[in-house]
């Protein structure tokens, strides 16, 4: 895919605009998102671009530009040179950073794309109280710093409690360059990537495959898992001797610069979250990847997700919750094969226009600018 036509811009200094982001390459989505997201913004607006971590000395030295020479030591108040630059951050902030982002700079758009606390209730790891307490503080001080806050979607803005006024919906969106189709494979193969723990359907797409065999015999299920913690871990080792007599399902991991090569080995992906709210809100990464993959996506019926698939015709709501109706959902599809490849081509044609996160960075950035006055950059 290339890259959207120029945008006819205001000609600005270097450093009217910080754009913070992450700066490796990306493992998984939520690496990329946090590469990506303000990637157009940054160029339209030719701002200073931290990557090299997540630090106040870069933020200081990134605001030298337009307040002048900054003593060593973060010293209040500082003398300044003209307005303070606009600073764009592709995550929340904490302790010094989100001290210096109030003090160096004004606090324009932050990404708000994840609960870290709720999500870990939702999948059923035990949350303690203290890290849940400060991940909630370090939200809440965020969402108080900046003006426009980027979710993913209306319903997750609603449900973390973001003032709807100054919420951006950005969606979600992946790398068409890096993840790409592939031949079909022969035999069928349906497929998962997936943080490592419970409450994220693992167990039911081992029930559903096991069920779909007694039509599908030469079905095989590859699953793609990484762990974060100790907990996901256990909980990995434990799914492994739970399928150790079932030689037709492989367990893997995959960096994200080996994920085209993966996804490319299976004919349908999945993601079966059960029902919780915090799953219906959220719009994950890997529904968009597995769009760029070219792979009709079997998605159990959450609000968002579903809604997506329903809207741009790129695979199958099931019918149900239970492992008896997905299964059912899955080998109607895989008796399919004709209505499998049209739903891959329309899987891949969407991510190329609409959620390669150019165009899905482009829309973001048309909006922060129009809020902030700026719509002619």
């Amino acid at each position: 895919m290339s890259d959207p036509a120029p945008v006819p811009t205001t000609p600005q200094r270097l450093g009217d605009w910080i754009v913070i982001r992450e700066g490796r390459p990306g493992r998984w989505g939520g690496e990329l998102r946090r590469r990506r997201i303000f990637e157009r913004l940054a160029i339209r607006t030719n701002a200073r671009v931290i990557e090299d971590g997540w630090y106040p000395r870069l933020l200081r030295t990134a605001a030298r530009g337009v307040l002048g020479n900054l003593p060593g030591p973060l010293l209040y108040p500082l003398p300044r040179r003209g307005p303070r630059p606009r600073f764009a951050a592709s995550e929340k902030l904490r302790g010094g950073l989100l001290e210096a982002a109030r003090r160096l700079t004004d606090p324009a758009a932050v990404a708000i794309y994840d609960d870290p606390a709720a999500q870990a209730r939702a999948v059923g790891v035990t949350v303690d109280p203290a890290w849940a307490a400060e991940l909630e503080r370090r939200q809440a001080d965020t969402i108080r710093t900046f003006r426009w806050l980027v979710a993913p979607t209306a319903s997750f803005a609603d449900l973390a409690g973001l003032e709807r006024e100054r919420v951006i919906v950005g969606g979600n969106g992946t790398d068409t360059d890096r993840i790409r189709p592939g031949p079909w494979p022969e035999a069928p193969v349906v497929g998962v990537v997936s943080a490592a723990a419970p409450g994220r359907g693992l167990e039911t797409l081992v029930d559903v495959a096991r069920l779909a065999r007694r039509q599908v015999p030469d079905l095989h299920v590859r699953m793609w898992l990484v762990t974060m913690s100790e907990d996901t871990q256990a909980y990995l080792a434990g799914l492994r001797r739970r399928v150790a007599g079932d030689p037709w399902i492989e367990i893997g991991t995959a960096a994200y610069d080996q994920l085209s090569a993966a996804l490319a080995a299976v004919t349908v992906l999945t993601i079966l979250w059960p029902p919780h709210e915090y799953y219906d809100v959220a719009l994950p990464v890997k529904l968009f990847d597995g769009a760029a993959a070219g792979r009709p996506q079997l998605v159990t019926p959450r609000l968002e997700t579903a809604a997506v698939v329903r809207r741009e015709g790129i695979g199958v709501v099931t019918s149900g919750d239970e492992p008896e109706a997905i299964a059912a959902d899955l080998v109607a599809l895989l008796h399919d094969r004709a209505r499998m490849e049209a739903l891959g081509a329309r899987a891949r044609h969407v991510a190329e226009t609409t959620f390669d996160w150019r165009v899905v960075g482009e829309r973001i950035a048309d909006e922060v600018l129009r809020r902030e006055g700026l719509a002619g950059l």
